[in-house]
């Protein structure tokens, strides 16, 4: 461990024990046990404009809501008893009539916010077409140790500066990552679900302005099936499309199963400018990391020197150091 890696994991250790040590300002609980039956009761109550940290524990149980937070309130941690034990879930999708922010069983408008210890899901299924399970629109959000699933666009990092997931599994069929924030998925597993039909395509990033510092970066992670998936081996799936003109994707040091085709990536369209867009790999392991038949663009790049990277990694990209703490959730502020 580097003299600064440990520096942050110390400094992590003592802001950790003093945020899970807080008690919680409000308690959702589906048996009555708490303030409040329903996630959204609580959320109409929390504070505008908190230079404070609020806390919302939300008790294991099945919400069956589709959850708002608006730009008005901040400074939020939202927690649970575990992935698998306190869910959130939306059955919305863009086939019944929702927009796709609205399809979200989570939709994050704030700014320095945290989810913790919790599974977000949009269980339309896979036929449902584009169906949400979290969006985050706002600077300085955070996941860690959350299952992300759906199927279509399940996670929306619609817009935002510094955006962080940590210890999280996400699963999808299609672009399920996918938008226009500066946002680093770091230590997580990326579960490529079964699709109904078609190949399967990881991240689209939506990066509509070049001189915009937003992209989709994956450090530390593992890209691999599910067991359904596995069992169909004829189902290409691809790292990432290009949903905009200058689309811009970063996948460093990660681990990639063997179903990820060899050419890596794929157009979004025949219009697809491939100069424009910016996809790149770095120190990637696994049987699906080989680059020889990779995609012949100009705007995808094989890199080889550390420094190439440096400027996306957590401490760089989204300013880890400077708000990850306050929150205790840990990072690898470098390249590891």
């Amino acid at each position: 461990m580097s003299v600064q890696n440990l520096f942050y994991f110390l400094l992590f250790h003592f802001f950790s024990v003093n945020v899970l040590a807080q008690r919680p300002n409000i308690t959702v609980a589906l048996d009555g046990t708490g303030d409040f039956r329903s996630i959204a009761e609580a959320v109409r109550v929390i504070p505008n404009n908190s230079d404070s940290i609020f806390n919302v524990y939300v008790k294991a149980g099945k919400y069956f809501e589709n959850i708002y937070i608006d730009g008005e309130k901040r400074n939020i941690i939202m927690y649970g008893d575990g992935i698998g034990k306190t869910n959130i879930i939306s059955s919305r999708s863009n086939s019944t009539g929702y927009s796709i922010a609205e399809s979200a069983a989570l939709n994050i408008k704030s700014s320095y916010f945290l989810a913790r210890d919790m599974s977000i899901i949009n269980n339309a299924g896979s036929n449902a077409g584009q169906a949400v399970a979290l969006s985050t629109y706002g600077d300085y959000i955070a996941c860690y140790r959350c299952s992300i699933e759906g199927y279509q666009d399940t996670l929306y990092t619609q817009h935002g500066r510094n955006q962080f997931f940590s210890y999280c599994n996400i699963y999808g069929t299609v672009d399920f990552i996918f938008g226009d924030a500066a946002v680093v998925i770091q230590s997580s597993f990326i579960g490529v679900r079964l699709p109904s039909g078609g190949q399967t395509v990881v991240t689209a990033d939506g990066r509509i302005d070049g001189t915009l510092n937003t992209a989709i970066v994956m450090h530390n992670c593992s890209i691999s099936p599910t067991p359904e998936l596995k069992g169909n081996p004829n189902v290409k799936t691809y790292l990432g499309r290009p949903w905009k003109k200058f689309s811009r994707t970063v996948i460093m040091q990660s681990y990639l199963d063997a179903f990820v085709d060899p050419q890596g990536w794929l157009k979004f369209d025949s219009s697809s400018d491939l100069a424009s867009l910016y996809y790149a790999e770095y120190g990637n392991s696994g049987n699906g990391s080989f680059t020889g038949g990779r995609v012949n663009w100009p705007g995808y790049h094989i890199l080889k020197n550390p420094e190439d990277v440096q400027s996306f990694t957590v401490e760089k990209f989204i300013n880890g150091s400077g708000w990850l703490p306050k929150f205790g959730v840990p990072f690898i502020s470098g390249l590891g």
